[in-house]
């Protein structure tokens, strides 16, 4: 666990943010497997290794521009539109720790939510893990005019809890992550990334867990004193 020259400031965080791919479940295979099966169905190969990490962190429309180009996108839209995602479910792997710091979390009564570029697959693949009960909120793609790396997401969270930029922790493993938290000026916690500007740096959902409980200790002393 690594912080940074930002710090918490003293003011209690009440909401914790998620993204999906990348912090809640490792989903690389999967989404290079449906990204396969669409190039596949246009004759056009397969991801190519330096395009992996660009899809990983995109919408599903961007990363299609970005692999089939503008021209054929409306295409490899409607072949995507035609692919169930929840076959490729087997393919994600739950990151270890997390069913337990959701559960640790809502016990201490912080509100919950999910920021994902995902779309029509957001809620299901939640189900499939069984995560969906934990979160108060989850916003994916389609509920907001603009996708990360634009703050959308964020602003959207921040307004339906009511709360103040200070008050959420964003978690998230991208570059578009930290522009979306940037945005909108909420504390930012890399999971797994150390080379991505941030707040604090953590390489588990046990670290997490540790750095929450000690902050809580901190706000907890200092409202006492």
């Amino acid at each position: 666990m690594r912080r940074d020259s930002l710090q918490p400031r003293t003011s209690r965080f009440s909401v914790i943010v998620f993204d999906c791919d990348g912090v809640l479940f490792d989903s690389r295979e999967a989404n290079v497997l449906f990204y396969n099966c669409i190039l596949s169905n246009m004759g056009l190969g397969s991801v190519k290794p330096d395009q992996i990490e660009v899809v990983h962190m995109l919408s599903v429309r961007e990363s299609l521009e970005f692999l089939v180009g503008r021209e054929k996108l409306g295409e490899a839209l409607a072949i995507a539109r035609t692919i169930d995602f929840g076959l490729f479910n087997s393919y994600l792997k739950l990151e270890p720790g997390l069913k337990e710091c959701l559960t640790f979390l809502k016990a201490s009564q912080y509100r919950l939510a999910v920021a994902t570029n995902r779309t029509t697959s957001t809620h299901e693949v939640l189900k499939h893990f069984g995560l969906h009960p934990f979160f108060d909120l989850i916003v994916c793609a389609l509920d907001v005019p603009r996708p990360k790396p634009h703050s959308d997401m964020l602003e959207h969270v921040i307004k339906y809890f009511g709360v103040e930029p200070h008050q959420v922790v964003y978690v998230g493993d991208s570059i578009v992550d930290v522009e979306c938290a940037k945005g909108c000026g909420v504390f930012f916690v890399a999971y797994k990334n150390p080379h991505l500007e941030a707040n604090l740096h953590v390489r588990s959902f046990y670290e997490f867990m540790e750095w929450i409980d000690s902050s809580r200790v901190l706000q907890s002393s200092s409202q006492s004193s």
